[in-house]
């Protein structure tokens, strides 16, 4: 497989599967461990999976861009860094600690639960690391300008309002449970489609020409 083929292949996979696994996250609530407890194996394997694909997607996203050059894409690529960061960060913390001390409580008898319900309600309110927090605020807006600043610089590159548009709407993925998440990710996927079509049929054309140019007599 060459390169470009695997190129592509991860950018259509890695969203997808992502946007497929997001269906299956609970909806969660105010009142977290009442929320979460009967749905504690499917939050775990959801931000257990968010762990290996956030950083996937981050890669996905830089080769997405690359090539891109000037100020909007420094911004995107710049922002990138933060999403993975603190976006990773928060779905750590927050995410697989919810779940194992949902799953702890769930064991423990119930004159006991109230106390580490309390813990987690206290885990999912902390200002650093919760949400809302500077965390979730930083990887949620990381993503959001990263996505934004791509699309206006694939429009300052030529690139149609099609692709343009899509790119900017991949910016729905940082509100991640469904609906808003995965379709933020089908629209990464189908401007991922459009823009590698493009390449490829630019770089047929750079080798169609070079072709033509190459000299077919003797030399002097």
């Amino acid at each position: 497989m060459s390169s470009a083929s695997f190129r592509r292949l991860f950018l259509a996979l890695v969203p997808l599967g992502l946007a497929a696994m997001l269906f299956t996250h609970p909806p969660g609530g105010s009142q977290i461990y009442e929320d979460v407890r009967d749905d504690v194996d499917a939050w775990l394997f959801v931000h257990a999976a968010l762990l290996l694909f956030t950083p996937l997607l981050g890669i996905a996203a830089f080769w997405l861009i690359s090539g891109l050059k000037g100020t909007a894409a420094t911004v995107s690529r710049v922002a990138l860094v933060f999403f993975l960061v603190f976006y990773t960060a928060y779905e750590v913390t927050v995410g697989l600690g919810t779940g194992v001390l949902v799953e702890y409580a769930n064991g423990l008898p119930p004159a006991e639960q109230d106390a580490v319900a309390g813990a987690i309600q206290e885990l999912n309110g902390n200002a650093i690391l919760a949400d809302p927090s500077i965390s979730l605020v930083l990887g949620f807006l990381g993503w959001v300008v990263a996505m934004l600043a791509a699309a206006v610089a694939f429009r300052g590159s030529g690139a149609g309002w099609g692709v343009t548009l899509l790119v900017g709407f991949s910016a729905l993925f940082a509100i991640h449970p469904p609906p808003i998440g995965p379709l933020g990710l089908v629209c990464f996927v189908v401007a991922s489609v459009l823009i590698e079509r493009h390449k490829a049929r630019a770089e047929r054309a750079v080798t169609t020409t070079s072709a033509g140019l190459e000299p077919t007599g003797t030399t002097t």
